[in-house]
C-alpha cells in the first residue's frame, strides 16, 4: 500500500495494469480521496441517491436510505437473469459506482479511470505459438503473485471444464500445490474427472455434495432465510432459499486465511456468445443470450419489448456508444461485452459476496487479460482451440486428462466438436428466441409444484413480483428463488 501511495502521489494516477484481484479500495493521498474498486469492477461499490454514503453492502446502503421502493425493470432483471445489469439496483435511489470510475470523497465527484475506453490498438498476435507465450507467462505471473500471498493457503474449484483446469495448470507451472474441491454428487461427470486429474497430480480433492449436506440440515423458515439474506447481501445470483450447504461450503473454502480461487471469467479465451465473425446490433445480443423465456412471461403487454430496450441500451453504454442508435457493435466491442457486460454485472454479484467472508478471487480474468485476449483472433478461440493450448502449455500432464467437453485439452477439439460450434454460431439472430421457445415446449420445464407452494407458503399473500412477472411460467427453482429473495428483503429486512 506505501508503494502505491507513493506511486499515486508521484504521478497523480493510477498503474491501473498493476492492480489485480477482487477488491474495493479507499485511497486518501492528502491532495485526493479515492473510493474504487477492481478495474472491471467485480467488488461491488454502492452510492446512494444524495452521494454521502457509499458502501460494498447493498443492504447497509439500502438502510441508509431507510425507506426505498423498487426499481421494477431491475428487479425483473434481476429475477430472469440473476442481477440487474445496469448500474440502477433493484431499490431506487441506491445505485453501482459506474464500471471503471473512481469518487473522489474530497471534491465529491466521480472521475473516469479510463477516458479512452478498455481497448487497446495493438494489433493481433501474429501466431497462435505467440499468443499461448504471452498469456501463459501473464498467468504464471498472476499464480506467482497469489502464492506469494497465501503460501500454501491455496484452495481452487475443479470440474470437467475449461476454466478451473486452467486456473490448476498455472498453479503447478510455477510449483504451488493447491487444494482441489469439486461440487456434485458421486455420479457426476464432474466428480469423476476432478478425482481423475487429482489423482494425475496427487494433490488432495474434497468432493462435496450440496445435496446431501443440505438433506441433513432444517427445511428453511423465515428465520433461516432472513440470515440467509443478511449473509448474501440481500440478492444472490442463486436466491436465497439456502437449507445452509452454499453458506457452509463458502465458509469452508476460506477457512484458516485460505484464498479460494474460482475459474470465473476464463471464457474470455472462448466464443462465449457463439456468434460468428462479424458485427452486431445490441439488440441481436440481447436475443441473442438474454431471451430464455416467452413473452407471455411479462404481465404488461409492452413488457418485453422494454425489457429488450433496456438492456440493448445498457450493452450499448458499456460498449462506449449513445444509449439509442442504429449502429452496430464491432466483433471487438462483442468480445469486451463479456468481461465488462455480463461478467461485470453478473459475476460481480457472487464476487461481492465471496469477499464478505473470506479471501476470494477470478484470477483468469484481470485487465492485462482482457486486453491481451482481444488481441487473440476469434477463429483461434472457437470450440476451445485456443483455451486447451493454454491448459497443455502450462501444464501437460493434466490437460492429458479427460474433460468435460470430450476431448483432451492437450489433444484440442476434434471435428465433431467444431462441428457443433460451427452450427450454433451459425443460427440466425432472429430465429435464437424461436429455437428456444420450441426447447421449451418440447421440455415443459416448470418449477415442481411442490417447490412452488414451498416457497409460497413462506409468505403467503401477493409478492412484489407478481405483478410485473409470470411466476408460474419460471422454468428453474433459482429464478423463483431470487422472486422469494426480494419479497424476503422487503418485506421482513427493510
Amino acid at each position: 500500500m506505501a508503494i502505491l501511495l507513493d506511486e499515486v502521489r508521484a504521478t497523480g494516477r493510477l498503474e491501473e495494469g498493476a492492480l489485480r484481484g477482487n477488491f474495493a479500495l479507499f485511497l486518501n493521498t492528502g491532495e485526493h480521496t479515492w473510493l474504487l474498486n477492481d478495474a472491471l469492477g467485480f467488488i461491488r461499490i454502492y452510492a446512494s441517491a444524495d452521494r454521502y454514503f457509499f458502501s460494498t453492502s447493498w443492504l447497509a446502503t439500502c438502510a441508509y436510505l431507510q425507506h426505498v421502493e423498487l426499481d421494477a425493470a431491475s428487479a425483473i432483471e434481476y429475477v430472469l437473469l440473476g442481477a440487474a445489469h445496469s448500474c440502477q439496483s433493484v431499490a431506487r435511489g441506491v445505485d453501482l459506482l459506474p464500471l471503471g470510475h473512481a469518487q473522489d470523497l474530497r471534491r465529491s465527484c466521480t472521475w473516469q479511470r479510463f477516458p479512452h475506453g478498455f481497448d487497446v490498438h495493438a494489433s493481433e498476435f501474429r501466431s497462435p505459438d505467440h499468443a499461448v507465450e504471452a498469456i501463459t507467462e501473464h498467468l504464471r505471473t498472476v499464480s506467482t503473485e497469489v502464492a506469494a500471498a497465501f503460501p500454501g493457503r491455496v484452495n481452487t474449484a475443479l470440474s470437467g471444464g475449461f476454466d478451473s483446469r486452467l486456473i490448476v495448470a498455472g498453479l503447478l507451472a510455477v510449483g504451488v500445490q493447491p487444494r482441489l474441491f469439486v461440487y456434485g454428487d458421486s455420479d457426476s461427470a464432474d466428480v469423476a474427472i476432478a478425482r481423475t486429474v487429482a489423482g494425475a497430480t496427487g494433490l488432495a480433492l474434497d468432493a462435496i455434495d450440496k445435496e446431501v449436506m443440505n438433506r441433513s440440515l432444517p427445511v428453511p423458515d423465515i428465520e433461516s432465510l432472513e440470515q440467509s439474506t443478511l449473509f448474501f447481501d440481500g440478492l444472490p445470483s442463486d436466491g436465497i432459499y439456502d437449507p445452509g450447504a452454499d453458506r457452509r461450503t463458502r465458509l469452508q473454502q476460506t477457512a484458516d486465511g485460505r484464498i479460494a480461487l474460482n475459474g470465473g471469467g476464463g471464457e474470455i479465451f472462448r466464443n462465449f456468445f457463439h456468434l460468428p465473425d462479424r458485427a452486431f446490433a445490441a439488440r441481436d445480443i440481447v436475443r441473442t443470450f438474454y431471451r430464455g423465456f416467452s413473452r407471455g412471461m411479462f404481465r404488461d403487454l409492452d413488457g418485453l419489448a422494454r425489457y429488450e430496450t433496456r438492456l440493448a441500451a445498457s450493452i450499448r453504454n458499456i460498449a462506449g456508444m449513445s444509449a439509442v442508435g442504429d449502429e452496430c457493435l464491432s466483433r471487438a466491442q462483442i468480445e469486451l461485452l463479456y468481461p465488462l457486460f455480463r461478467c461485470h454485472y453478473w459475476m460481480g454479484v457472487n464476487n461481492s459476496v465471496a469477499v464478505r467472508h473470506g479471501y476470494y478471487a477470478t484470477p483468469l480474468v484481470d485487465l492485462e487479460s482482457v486486453r491481451m485476449a482481444l488481441q487473440v483472433p476469434l477463429r483461434w478461440k472457437n470450440a476451445g482451440a485456443f483455451q486447451s493450448r493454454l491448459v497443455a502449455a502450462l501444464h501437460p500432464g493434466i490437460a492429458a486428462q479427460p474433460s468435460a467437453y470430450g476431448f483432451r485439452f492437450d489433444v484440442g477439439p476434434g471435428w465433431k466438436a467444431r462441428l457443433a460450434e460451427w452450427t450454433t454460431c451459425a443460427r440466425p439472430v432472429l430465429l435464437r428466441p424461436l429455437i428456444n421457445a420450441a426447447r421449451r415446449r418440447l421440455r415443459t420445464v416448470r418449477v415442481a409444484p411442490a417447490v412452488w407452494h414451498r416457497y409460497r407458503a413462506l409468505l403467503p399473500g401477493e409478492w412484489r413480483m407478481d405483478s410485473l412477472l409470470d411466476l408460474t411460467q419460471l422454468a428453474d427453482e433459482r429464478a423463483l428463488g431470487r422472486a422469494l429473495a426480494v419479497e424476503v428483503v422487503w418485506r421482513r429486512i427493510l
